[in-house]
């Protein structure tokens, strides 16, 4: 039934896209497919395996592992619940925790996030808004809300967008310069007369100052 093996039409149809012809080829071909099967899957469940790809049920077991309750909360928000909850229970409470966290959460190099101390019992991180992606500023607001239970308790946070503006506008400046002219004319004899004008442009500078102000979002934590 194999003898077929001893041929080469296979070689000239397969490069081609066209089925197997022999039967010792198609024997190969369906192993193969059961292979590519075995492997497209093993590939998933890697893949999934990453907190922040896996998706429905795979995250829902993630979750159940930590204790963390879903609710309503979609993937996006239940996967930052997850997060917080793991970095809740190995945070120290110190600004470098915080400012890890914050980097995780938001997606963020830690040299992204900035802190600030404030008098009393405060801080304020600042983050670039330019450099998150369009799917944790859709969810911003979110972790925020959930950054509290990684500061040490009594402590209060609160965090903020930078955004940055420029513009520019031509400005004119003139200087006032003055023409002077000297002639030396000898008239002829007899009562002569001669004049001469000379046109003369000033200007003066001016400088238009414009103010601006622009409010950050407070997120209160």
């Amino acid at each position: 039934m194999l003898t077929s093996a001893y041929t080469r039409e296979d070689l000239i149809h397969i490069p081609r896209g066209q089925p197997p012809k022999t039967n010792i080829g198609r024997l190969h071909s369906v192993l193969g497919w059961g292979f590519d099967i075995v492997k497209e899957n093993a590939e998933r469940v890697k893949l999934w395996d990453d907190l922040d790809q896996a998706q429905g049920k795979v995250l829902d077991r993630y979750g159940n592992n930590y204790g963390v309750i879903r609710g309503t909360a979609s993937d996006s928000i239940y996967r930052i619940m997850i997060k917080v909850k793991i970095i809740s229970m190995l945070s120290a409470g110190n600004l470098d925790t915080i400012i890890n966290a914050a980097a995780v959460l938001f997606n963020v190099a830690p040299e992204d996030v900035d802190i600030d101390e404030v008098f009393p019992a405060k801080i304020y991180l600042y983050i670039d808004e330019d450099k998150l992606d369009a799917e944790h500023k859709a969810v911003a607001d979110s972790i925020a809300a959930l950054m509290h239970r990684i500061k040490a308790a009594g402590v209060g946070m609160r965090i903020f967008y930078r955004t940055y503006h420029s513009a520019s506008a031509p400005i004119y400046v003139g200087r006032v310069f003055c023409k002077y002219v000297k002639m030396t004319v000898q008239p002829y004899k007899g009562n002569s007369h001669f004049a001469a004008a000379v046109p003369m442009q000033c200007a003066a500078g001016s400088l238009v100052y414009v103010e601006r102000t622009y409010l950050p979002k407070e997120v209160k934590t």
